[in-house]
C-alpha cells in the first residue's frame, strides 16, 4: 500500500455502490467506457453483458480492463484482467450477491445473473487506486496479492 486512506473506506464503498464504469478497448484501439451493475465480493469485481455486445468482444481482444466509480472527487480506480466464469459454484454465489443487491426495475424482483446470452465476468484487481477530495495528493494504491 502506498498513501494513507483506509481500505476499509474502499471497500465499503464498493459493497455499496451501485453501479461501476468498466472501460475497454477494441480491436482497433477504440476506448469503449460504459456504467454496469456489479457485485463486490471484497476480493473480486463481477459484472454482466450481453453475449455479442461491445464488451464481450473488446474482452475477449483485451482482456485488461479499467473499472471505475465515475466520481472525481473521490474516485475508485480498479485495474485487472476480466475473465468469464463458468463455474455453477461461483455462478451461483454472484447470482446469490446480485439478488441481495439489485431489484429488477421492470418486474420489482430480486435481479439474477441468469439471463439468456449473458455472460458473467470476474475482474480480479491488480491495482486499486483511491484519493479523497479531488486531491491526488491523498491517493492511496493497493495492490492485492
Amino acid at each position: 500500500m502506498r498513501g494513507h486512506l483506509p481500505w476499509s473506506n474502499v471497500d465499503v464503498r464498493l459493497h455499496s455502490m451501485r453501479e461501476i464504469w468498466i472501460a475497454t478497448a477494441s480491436p482497433k484501439g477504440r476506448p469503449d467506457a460504459v456504467p454496469v451493475w456489479f457485485w463486490w465480493d471484497g476480493e473480486d469485481v463481477y459484472f454482466t453483458c450481453k453475449a455479442g455486445t461491445t464488451k464481450p468482444r473488446n474482452i475477449a481482444h483485451e482482456p485488461r480492463v479499467v473499472l471505475h466509480n465515475g466520481d472525481g472527487t473521490d474516485p475508485i480506480i480498479i485495474k485487472g484482467r476480466a475473465e468469464r466464469v463458468s463455474d455453477a459454484v461461483e455462478l451461483d454465489r454472484v447470482d446469490a450477491g446480485y439478488r441481495a443487491k439489485y431489484i429488477d426495475p421492470h418486474s420489482g424482483t430480486p435481479a439474477t445473473i441468469f439471463v439468456a446470452d449473458d455472460h458473467v465476468y470476474r475482474v480480479r484487481p491488480r491495482l486499486v487506486s483511491a484519493w479523497s477530495y479531488a486531491t491526488a495528493a491523498t491517493r492511496t494504491d493497493w495492490e492485492p496479492a
